[in-house]
């Protein structure tokens, strides 16, 4: 993957004369810099260079160098997640398995990790050696037999010392430690779409839904986000307006590729927009608290699942504490009053 030195210095409407003048690196050599790898001049910039560049745009290092997923493709993502809200079981533009705006955690084609190492099953090591234990034992002159009786074991060391070739005689389909551990992982969803229908204004999602709402095909639709148009810019100041997480470029360069037992980049990039849609409904709360808490209390307590004797009561008790608190913020500044200044 190459660097995205270019990307935000035309993010940031800067030219190569400006970048230049600002970190004290020639144009020559910054141009080598934005050249794809292989290039003919393309330059790798030294560890002092790259540091320069990161405080100049204000990302981290490992972003500017490439690493996890740039602002535009989660951009991308997201616009796309939006205008198929409503379609199910389809790919999104990389590759993520969406069900009615909902992101799977591993996606379809890790349901049966068929082209999962057994190694990185959660688990699976413990499970293998517990079950290796019940079917070998040690033998000063062998390095494993069947157990031919109750009371053998396998030793530690052993165990690390010829694992793999234990498994190999033993289980060597590994099914029968695989699948039960296949069987236990489960495969949550997170349902993005409604998640970005609470960070975004309803009118600016009804908008981009509009604007792409004439493309048939999902490869047309990616056409269109890709090419990076007036439009797709556009929806992206929606974007970052509203999600602050956009604007994290040490979030953005942690993402990680999804190989293996790990959740999916688009998972990820999920659960990050759910916990700051939480974070955003904990911040109105708190804010519609501070305006009126007796009536925040009272609305609140209305909501939950309890008798109406019960709101009744649970009422008066934060009423009460209401009271003491307050009665409490007084005394203190009378207190204070009386300090010498």
């Amino acid at each position: 993957m190459g660097n995205r030195i270019k990307e935000l210095r035309k993010e940031k409407g800067v030219t190569l004369k400006t970048l230049s003048d600002a970190v004290g690196i020639a144009v020559s050599t910054l141009s080598g810099y934005e050249k794809e790898v292989g290039e003919k001049g393309y330059r790798n910039p030294k560890i002092e260079n790259w540091e320069k560049l990161a405080e100049f745009f204000k990302v981290p290092v490992e972003y500017l160098q490439g690493a996890g997923w740039s602002q535009d493709d989660v951009v991308e993502f997201l616009l796309f997640m939006i205008a198929n809200r409503y379609n199910n079981f389809f790919d999104g533009p990389f590759y993520v398995e969406v069900d009615n705006g909902k992101v799977f955690k591993y996606g379809f084609d890790k349901v049966d990790l068929y082209s999962v190492d057994p190694k990185d099953l959660p688990g699976y090591k413990e499970k293998m050696k517990e079950y290796l234990e019940e079917q070998v034992t040690i033998d000063e002159n062998e390095k494993g037999r069947k157990v031919t009786h109750s009371d053998d074991y396998l030793q530690d060391d052993y165990y690390d010392d010829y694992f793999d070739e234990l498994v190999g005689v033993y289980a060597p389909n590994d099914e029968v430690v695989r699948q039960p551990l296949i069987d236990e992982i489960d495969n949550p969803t997170i349902d993005l779409a409604s998640v970005l229908g609470g960070l975004l204004p309803g009118d600016e999602i009804r908008k981009i839904e509009t604007a792409y709402i004439e493309f048939d095909f999902e490869d047309k639709l990616l056409e269109e986000l890709h090419s990076r148009n007036e439009t797709f810019f556009a929806f992206k100041k929606i974007l970052l307006d509203n999600i602050k997480s956009l604007s994290d470029y040490a979030f953005l360069a942690s993402i990680g590729e999804g190989w293996g037992m790990q959740p999916s980049p688009e998972y990820v990039i999920a659960k990050r927009l759910s916990d700051e849609l939480q974070e955003k409904k904990f911040d109105s709360k708190m804010a519609s608290f501070k305006v009126d808490p007796y009536k925040a209390s009272k609305k609140n307590i209305d909501a939950m699942s309890i008798t109406s004797n019960d709101h009744k009561l649970l009422f008066e008790i934060v009423a009460h504490l209401l009271d003491e608190n307050k009665e409490l913020k007084k005394r203190v500044e009378q207190l204070e009053n009386k300090l010498p200044k």
